[in-house]
C-alpha cells in the first residue's frame, strides 16, 4: 500500500475498507476449530483497524495480537477497542513477526483482506517460515487472496465506480472515491499491479481531488499452496459448503495447517 494513503490518510483508507462482516468472517474460521481444541490465541498481520482481532476479544477467551506497518492504523485499532498496545505491533512485515518469536503460540494466525499482495514471493516465503514457528501443534493460518477468474472478468471489461463513504453529520463535508480511479498498470515480469486510487472531498469550499497508488502482487492459489508446501505445510481451498465462507465474497481463502 502506497505509504502517503496508509499512514497520512488512515482514517480515510480504514473506511475505503470495513465494508465486511468482522464478527461474521471471524466466526466462520473460529468454526473449523474442534469443541476441544478451541482457539485461544491469535495474530492478525497486516491487520490495519484489527476488527477481527477487536471481535475476538469481545467474543472472550482469545488472547489477541496484531502487526501492521501504520502508528495510525495502531491507533484507530486502539480507539476502537483493541486492548493491549503493547500487543499491537508497529512493523514492516515479514520481519516484525520475529518480534513474537518466544513471546507466544498461536493457535491461529490471520492475513486477510489480500495482504500477501504487500509482499514479494520472496517476503510470502520468508513469513511462512517464520509463522511455522509461531503456530501452536493444531494451530491454522487463513490466507484471503484474489480470485484470479473475478479479477480476469474485471480486466476483460474494466468500469471506474465512484462510491461515497458515510461521514459524520457534524461535518458538510462529503468524501468519495474511486478505487481504482484510472487504468491499471502491470510490471512486465510479474503479477505486480500498479492501482490508481482518487479521494474525492467535497464541502461547501470547493471540492479537492487527491490521487495516490497502491501496489498490488498478485498470487494465485496454486503460488501459495506451492510455497507452503515447500516449508512443510499442509493446505486446503475453504470451499462455499463450510459456513461463514461467503461471508467472503469472491476472494479465496486458504488454510494451512503444519504436517503432522
Amino acid at each position: 500500500m502506497d505509504n502517503k494513503l496508509y499512514k497520512e490518510f488512515a482514517g480515510y483508507y480504514a473506511a475505503m475498507s470495513n465494508h465486511r462482516d468482522f464478527k461474521a468472517q471471524l466466526e466462520c474460521i473460529l468454526g473449523l476449530y474442534a469443541p476441544a481444541n478451541p482457539c485461544r490465541s491469535m495474530l492478525e498481520l497486516f491487520a490495519g483497524q484489527s476488527f477481527h482481532s477487536i471481535e475476538a476479544l469481545n467474543k472472550g477467551g482469545i488472547d489477541v495480537w496484531a502487526i501492521d506497518g501504520s502508528n495510525e492504523m495502531k491507533t484507530l485499532a486502539l480507539s476502537s477497542g483493541f486492548k493491549k498496545a503493547e500487543q499491537y505491533i508497529v512493523g514492516n512485515l515479514p520481519e516484525s513477526i520475529l518480534i513474537c518469536t518466544e513471546k507466544v503460540k498461536f493457535d491461529c494466525i490471520l492475513c486477510l483482506y489480500h495482504g500477501l499482495s504487500n509482499m514479494t514471493m520472496k517476503g510470502v516465503y520468508e513469513a511462512f517460515g517464520y509463522m511455522k514457528d509461531l503456530l501452536n501443534k493444531n494451530g491454522r493460518i487463513f490466507l484471503e487472496i484474489h480470485n484470479i477468474e473475478k479479477m480476469m472478468e474485471y480486466l476483460a471489461s474494466p468500469e471506474i465506480h465512484v462510491e461515497e463513504l458515510q461521514t459524520s453529520e457534524k461535518t458538510d463535508q462529503v468524501i468519495k472515491y474511486a478505487w481504482p480511479g484510472e487504468k491499471i498498470s502491470w510490471n512486465p515480469f510479474d503479477y505486480n499491479a500498479i492501482v490508481p486510487i482518487k479521494l474525492i472531498l467535497e464541502s461547501s469550499t470547493g471540492t479537492e481531488t487527491i490521487e495516490f497508488t497502491s501496489q498490488d502482487r498478485i498470487f494465485s492459489a496454486e503460488d501459495i499452496m506451492f510455497i507452503a508446501g515447500l516449508l512443510g505445510y499442509d493446505s486446503r481451498i475453504l470451499t462455499e459448503e463450510i459456513p461463514g465462507r461467503s461471508y467472503f465474497g469472491n476472494s479465496v481463502i486458504i488454510e494451512l495447517s503444519v504436517n503432522a
